[in-house]
């Protein structure tokens, strides 16, 4: 089963069945035709919509959160009383300096975060065995530049430990943290071994084994196409909503098929 699969590239990094778990949620969201703010704001639908996509496409694992600003979102919502999910998304895309830090135990009972942890809780028994549940989160410096404050690195970890705190109850299989740190902050690091979660950072941090597609790159696969050997293969950021679904399930059958032919 894909979980088992998945548990195993996580645990002893075997490239002979390796995982695929490309970055997607908004791509999920339009295949069931749900709006962004339902997607947000509605735990069923977006349960719905990750259980789908991982049935047609034979996902290793859900990708929670894919689009990598969740810890954001919920930073300017705790922020701004008044903001809904898709105003503080907005400002966030548009990098909007956020005006002043909430305090980070705060951050972690966000209505997004909540929306989030109950889909997990709906996905869990439905999935079983066939897949497991990651969660995507920054890493630091990708979260304060995502609120226009980049020299707030030390107050983003202390969001990010609370955040990771907030999902470790959930038991997720893996936690893919986003960014551009070379190295994995340590207390991150003892935080997901201590809830027994998988962390695999993606991007420069990642470790051998780790292959990282462009979306771009990930999309175009086809038999001539050279990729490297891995344990784990994911995307460097979340696939265009609008991605062809026979191209992502082409190239999601082909990884599978070489990784097993190794």
């Amino acid at each position: 089963m894909s979980r088992a699969r998945l548990k195993r590239a996580l645990s002893v990094r075997d490239r002979a069945e390796a995982a695929i778990v490309p970055l997607l949620e908004q791509h999920a969201a339009r295949l069931e035709q749900i709006a962004d703010e339902r997607r947000l704001t509605d735990a069923e639908a977006q349960a719905r919509m990750h259980r789908n996509a991982q049935r047609l496409y034979d996902l290793d694992a859900v990708a929670i959160g894919a689009e990598g600003i969740m810890p954001a979102i919920a930073t300017w919502m705790t922020a701004s009383p008044g903001f809904t999910v898709t105003k503080a998304r907005d400002a966030v895309l548009a990098r909007t300096r956020l005006a002043s830090l909430p305090q980070p135990t705060s951050v972690a009972e966000a209505p997004n975060l909540l929306v989030a942890r109950d889909a997990i809780r709906r996905l869990r028994p439905v999935l079983g065995d066939r897949a497991g549940i990651a969660i995507v989160l920054p890493d630091a410096s990708a979260l304060a530049a995502q609120l226009g404050v980049p020299e707030a690195t030390d107050w983003a970890s202390e969001v990010l430990v609370e955040v990771i705190r907030f999902f470790g109850a959930e038991e997720p299989d893996a936690l893919l943290l986003l960014g551009t740190e070379p190295v994995v902050d340590g207390t991150i690091e003892s935080l997901a071994e201590f809830f027994g979660v998988a962390l695999v950072p993606i991007g420069p941090a990642a470790p051998a084994g780790v292959v990282i597609l462009s979306v771009a790159d990930f999309c175009a696969l086809d038999a001539s196409s050279a990729v490297p050997s891995g344990w784990l293969y994911t995307t460097d950021a979340e696939l265009a909503p609008a991605s062809d679904p026979q191209r992502v399930k082409s190239a999601i059958s082909l990884l599978h098929a070489r990784s097993r032919s190794k």
